[in-house]
């Protein structure tokens, strides 16, 4: 099982890595709100109650989306907003984030099911 979190783990923060790297801009992290989202929907894909003990869930749920998403980037991130005080980005951002990752979970969800 270790094995497999740490392969998940290692290919869900190299896409991490590379949303980051190409979407992320000074004005806005396009590419940590990007990752949020579609580690999101991944996980939303499997159905409830599929979350079984098998490689393949270990390696999808807790090793690549877990990785993928970032809640410690975000945090930092709307930090980083509210000490240049853009109260405003930071709560957009915080709100955006949210939203957009429960609408991508429920979305794959429904799609998982049908």
């Amino acid at each position: 099982h270790i094995f497999c979190v740490a392969l998940g783990g290692a290919f869900g923060a190299l896409a991490r890595f590379w949303l980051s790297s190409l979407f992320d801009k000074k004005e806005f992290p396009y590419g940590t709100l990007l990752a949020n989202i579609l580690a999101s929907f991944f996980l939303g894909l499997i159905p409830a109650g599929a979350f079984t003990e098998t490689h393949l869930a270990i390696f999808a749920e807790i090793g690549f989306c877990a990785a993928l998403s970032t809640f410690s980037s975000l945090i930092w991130q709307i930090y980083q907003y509210i000490a240049e005080l853009k109260i405003l980005r930071a709560a957009s951002y915080a709100i955006i984030t949210l939203l957009c990752g429960c609408a991508a979970y429920y979305a794959a969800a429904l799609t998982a099911v049908v």
